[in-house]
């Protein structure tokens, strides 16, 4: 079965940015009016009329460790609010960290990681518009099916159940409808991710999508993952709207956290770019490698790999935890936390896990109908090693250099792919 989800309905790029315009002012009513033609308006396109925000005492001496996006946000942060003694710290040559963008020989743009921007948050909303003009952006309303039982199935899979065999959708509407009429469990007695599957999807679909699904994607199984990260990331469930779609034979239209979103036109790495750009140059360091950090009263620094150091009152580190802990000597305790992380035989209490990501250039071929306004495939099953697939162009047709005749899409799986099937009750232990 095709899959039969959105269609680009331009095929010229100032059309693109024209129409993303105005479905932004009218779907969030952010300046400048509708009015304004995004082509020719190179100013911010929203700022804030206050703020609040606290200031801290004294002035302290800031160190910021790492230019990605949340370093990067810091700093620009703290400039914002008038802070002087700061510098951030950079261990590479470039800034953006796994938000950046780089460019191949055949001149296709790959984003190491895939980032598709949305928030609720003005300040963060307001950075992203004083770094790009409107002329620079895309505006998209999200299309990612899951591709799952040799069939196409639109997200959330649990709006569009009705297109996964008939006796499946039986047992999920079944045990969605007991689960339905009984009051919700205490939060108190959810002790892990699974649980809290569970608890919002019933036994059968967790165990249909949102488990196995879940366990590809953080390489640990959900019964080992707390509850604290969850946040926006799942969307969850209305039984009667289910029930509707499932006898109506109907597919939902995109919901959840990032049902809509935007996207930079010549990939993401060039807002970190701009933002990199736009801080002072005399309180930024690339080429910083930190090699050690002390924490002794009196003698609170950050070493770097050539030898120099770099005080500090407070820090802010963006570095895996894992490794930062490893770089505190004056408190050997910390280094003991990450011993033994090293894969199967971990002992650590901090779980990672490491993504191949592979980027595959398309030309000379049409793009398949089924990836035809796709933005990304999630792949739940185990017989595929991977377990999304991003389809890049069509979130820009600038990422390759023959726009609507070349394609690329993202590859990502797990550094060691493995089944990860949820244990059994007796055997749940949350992660720290």
């Amino acid at each position: 079965m095709p899959c039969t989800g959105w269609r680009p309905r331009y095929t010229d790029i100032e059309t693109m940015v024209r129409h993303g315009w105005a479905w932004r002012v009218a779907h969030y009513g952010l300046s400048p009016a509708p009015s304004v033609d995004p082509l020719l308006h190179n100013g911010p396109a929203y700022t804030p009329d206050t703020d609040a925000s606290p200031r801290l005492k004294d002035n302290p001496r800031i160190v910021v460790v790492g230019a990605g996006p949340t370093g990067l946000c810091a700093a620009y942060r703290l400039t914002e609010l008038g802070y002087t003694n700061w510098e951030l710290l950079e261990g590479s040559g470039a800034p953006a960290g796994l938000a950046c963008s780089v460019q191949d020989e055949a001149k296709f743009t790959w984003d190491i990681g895939v980032h598709c921007l949305f928030s609720h948050f003005e300040f963060f909303d307001a950075l992203l518009d004083n770094m790009l003009p409107p002329k620079d952006w895309l505006y998209h309303q999200r299309y990612s099916p899951a591709r799952m039982r040799n069939t196409w199935v639109g997200y959330p899979v649990q709006s569009n159940l009705w297109r996964l065999p008939e006796a499946e959708v039986i047992g999920i509407v079944s045990d969605l409808a007991v689960k339905a009429s009984q009051p919700p469990p205490q939060a108190a007695s959810l002790r892990n991710f699974l649980d809290w599957l569970e608890a919002g999807f019933g036994k059968a679909l967790t165990k249909s999508f949102m488990a196995p699904y879940n366990a590809k994607v953080w390489a640990h199984p959900p019964d080992e993952m707390n509850l604290i990260w969850v946040g926006e990331r799942v969307a969850t469930i209305k039984f009667s709207d289910i029930l509707r779609n499932v006898i109506n034979r109907q597919d939902a239209p995109a919901w959840g956290p990032n049902a809509q979103f935007r996207y930079p036109l010549n990939g993401t790495g060039l807002i970190w770019e701009k933002v990199f750009d736009g801080l002072p140059k005399a309180r930024k360091r690339l080429n910083a490698r930190v090699a050690r950090v002390r924490t002794k009263e009196g003698e609170k620094a950050v070493e770097l790999t050539d030898g120099t150091s770099v005080k500090f009152d407070a820090l802010l580190s963006t570095i895996p935890i894992v490794q930062l802990l490893r770089m505190t000597p004056d408190h050997p305790e910390l280094a003991s936390l990450a011993e033994g992380d090293n894969g199967a035989a971990d002992k650590s209490r901090f779980k990672h896990q490491t993504v191949n990501l592979v980027g595959v250039g398309i030309w000379g071929i049409a793009l398949p109908e089924a990836l035809n306004g796709v933005h990304w495939v999630y792949f739940p099953e185990d017989e595929y090693i991977f377990y999304r697939v991003t389809v890049l162009s069509n979130f820009s047709p600038l990422v390759v250099a023959h726009p609507y005749k070349q394609w690329s899409l993202l590859i990502e799986a797990r550094a060691q792919p493995s089944a990860l099937a949820p244990r059994p009750p007796s055997a749940a232990r949350p992660a720290s």
